[in-house]
């Protein structure tokens, strides 16, 4: 770090190496940007009031609110116009009237980007982001899902978001994947957000499920469905062809190339 960075830029880089790093303690800290402790404790004392790191056990972390903005941030721009392609070619799919969900996801998110000068249509979603996308858009009703907040991914699920899917009916459910392996199906490290995506999947007439094609092969712990409960698949085209050929032949999945 340069000595002739200023006070609000060091604690800008503060934050980014602590997001990179998990924890440091404070003399570490000094020496990395090559200031005095007496600097950086004030520093500290500044992005702690601030709210952005917290003490813990004698080192620094950042808080919770902070960790999962970063997290988030980053997940949104990974693969971001594999993802716009994708958000595209799956908003081609919706028709003036339809009674949707959009799964919470980066994904999805680009999906509503999609959508907003539509009529006539209704989005029950779980994703905080995707309802401020779609709000002031006059031809877009939206219905919130509530339950918990993981802030991580901004996004809601739990028995209350449950039992208010049950309650309703729809024509086509984009559904975002953390994993999706040809033999376990679509799973996620969340089992809160597992029960809700089958709940989705249960009030949905087509299913259609969107990732792109880093996301195939991957395995996680909570199934969210087989292969077989899926409709169509929007990918990239990076997705192996034996891949497509399989998903179609063995399951029936119809695959959409972005």
């Amino acid at each position: 770090m340069c000595t002739m960075a200023t006070g609000p830029e060091r604690r800008d880089a503060v934050i980014q190496h602590l997001a990179s790093q998990g924890r440091a303690k404070v003399d570490a800290l000094a020496s990395h940007f090559h200031v005095s402790t007496v600097t950086m404790r004030n520093d500290l004392k500044l992005l702690e009031e601030a709210g952005f790191v917290a003490r813990l056990h004698g080192a620094v972390i950042l808080s919770q609110h902070t960790a999962a903005e970063i997290a988030f941030t980053e997940r949104r721009h990974k693969n971001a116009d594999n993802k716009q392609s994708i958000g595209a070619a799956a908003a081609a799919m919706v028709d003036n009237g339809d009674a949707l969900i959009l799964d919470a996801g980066t994904t999805t998110l680009e999906i509503a980007r999609q959508l907003t000068d539509r009529e006539n249509l209704l989005v029950m979603t779980n994703g905080l982001d995707i309802a401020t996308m779609l709000a002031p858009a006059p031809g877009v009703e939206i219905l919130m899902l509530g339950g918990q907040i993981r802030k991580a991914a901004l996004s809601s699920s739990g028995a209350q978001a449950e039992m208010s899917l049950s309650k309703h009916r729809f024509d086509k459910l984009f559904l975002g994947v953390d994993a999706l392996d040809l033999k376990r199906g679509l799973t996620t490290p969340h089992e809160s957000e597992a029960r809700l995506n089958r709940s989705m999947i249960e009030v949905a007439d087509t299913v259609i499920t969107v990732a792109d094609s880093h996301k195939f092969g991957l395995k996680t712990v909570h199934l969210v469905s087989t292969l077989d409960q899926l409709d169509q698949l929007v990918t990239d085209a990076d997705i192996p062809q034996a891949t497509v050929d399989t998903l179609g032949q063995q399951h029936g999945i119809e695959v959409t190339v972005a």
